[in-house]
């Protein structure tokens, strides 16, 4: 082996510009630590990965050498770019759960980048549920994802659900936890102050978006009941004196979900929220850390509370992520939109809430766990 070091990195799936400021604070940590480490950094924006709409779906498929001909001419400033580069580092965040054409086109990147372009792949930062939730029956998907993950050269996942399942269904890969609490270390600076009795809420993944195909979410008229108890819980609050604000925000291509989520709470809510949009990441960060308490099933808001200090009830996503989360926030499992019980439950959490301490090192411990999704590249062992 030609003990050169490889110094060109293409990050894949790239969320600076995309959803809401948690993925984007998580994508700029991650460009952060790859070039701190030396490395020449280009990447590829989510916005790109998701026009490939139709990937390959079966193992003969992603094997074909014929498709994947076929994909270099339709892709082909994609797959110029894989070949100009030695590492490619992909950003799976929450895309690789199911088999919808997200996820496919991720799985098929990092294997046609290893195994046609030869390059060292790592999938970094990221959650794997093959079948949206706990389940490993479907042979077809799970093979399918191992296909991938045995041809890889690592996998660094996020939160410690996630991380159990793939080593159930065989696959090797570094616990890790999400870049999100390292923008928080290197570029916020906390002003420490609380404002009393503010509740702050945003969204999930999870909302009425009826094209996540998952039975995370629950039975759809269950799920529109859990949400009228959400509703009804915020009435609540609000006759109790909470100031109630819905954060939403991003550096462009807004969550679809948070609109929907107005669109349906709005109407049933005896007062009139407030709605903040954060225009940047600074924003985004001080109104979380200036919240009394957080309620949201958003995975980065929910990390954002933990390191900053804000005291937070958990909601489920898409996938069951939020309860891998939790065990890594040393707190129970996030309550679901489809309880009929919700309300109560919020309830009880919202003033179990005030019975707990808040770890303040919480978020150091976060960070040294988030740096080994870079274990790699920075003990440099990445060689021709």
């Amino acid at each position: 082996m030609n003990k050169e070091k490889l110094s060109r990195v293409l990050l894949i799936n790239d969320t600076t510009n995309w959803y809401h400021f948690g993925c984007t604070a998580t994508s700029l940590a991650i460009k952060d630590e790859i070039t701190k480490l030396g490395y020449q950094l280009d990447s590829i924006s989510i916005t790109e990965t998701y026009k490939i709409t139709a990937p390959p779906s079966s193992i003969q498929e992603f094997n074909d050498g014929n498709n994947f001909i076929k994909f270099s001419v339709s892709h082909s400033e994609i797959i110029k770019r894989i070949k100009q580069n030695d590492i490619i580092i992909v950003n799976g965040e929450g895309t690789l759960h199911g088999v919808r054409p997200a996820p496919l086109s991720l799985l098929y990147l990092c294997y046609v980048a290893k195994v046609f372009c030869r390059k060292h792949v790592e999938i970094i930062n990221h959650s794997i549920y093959p079948q949206d939730n706990l389940s490993v029956d479907d042979r077809n998907i799970i093979k399918l994802y191992k296909l991938v993950y045995d041809a890889i050269d690592f996998a660094e996942i996020r939160e410690h659900l996630s991380y159990t399942l793939a080593r159930k269904i065989g696959i090797r890969a570094i616990e890790s936890f999400d870049c999100s609490p390292l923008y928080i270390k290197n570029h916020y600076t906390p002003d420490g102050k609380k404002d009393p009795k503010t509740l702050l809420i945003a969204g999930s993944a999870n909302w009425l978006n009826l094209n996540i195909l998952s039975d995370e979410r629950g039975n759809i008229d269950e799920f529109k009941n859990g949400l009228s108890q959400f509703s009804s819980y915020l009435n609540a609050m609000h006759r109790q004196g909470y100031s109630i604000t819905f954060l939403y925000g991003a550096k462009d291509w807004a969550a679809k979900d948070d609109r929907e989520f107005i669109a349906f709470v709005k109407p049933r809510l005896k007062f009139d929220l407030k709605i903040f949009e954060a225009k940047n990441i600074d924003q985004w960060l001080s109104c979380i850390e200036n919240a009394e308490l957080l309620v949201s099933g958003r995975f980065h808001h929910t990390i954002a509370a933990g390191c900053l200090g804000t005291r937070f009830i958990a909601l489920n996503s898409n996938t069951p992520k939020m309860d891998g989360l939790l065990k890594a926030l040393g707190t129970e499992r996030a309550l679901r939109y489809d309880d009929p019980d919700l309300a109560e439950k919020l309830h009880k959490q919202t003033l179990e809430s005030y019975d707990k301490s808040i770890d303040h090192i919480l978020g150091q411990k976060l960070c040294d766990k988030a740096m080994l999704n870079f274990h790699c590249l920075h003990n440099a062992i990445c060689y021709k």
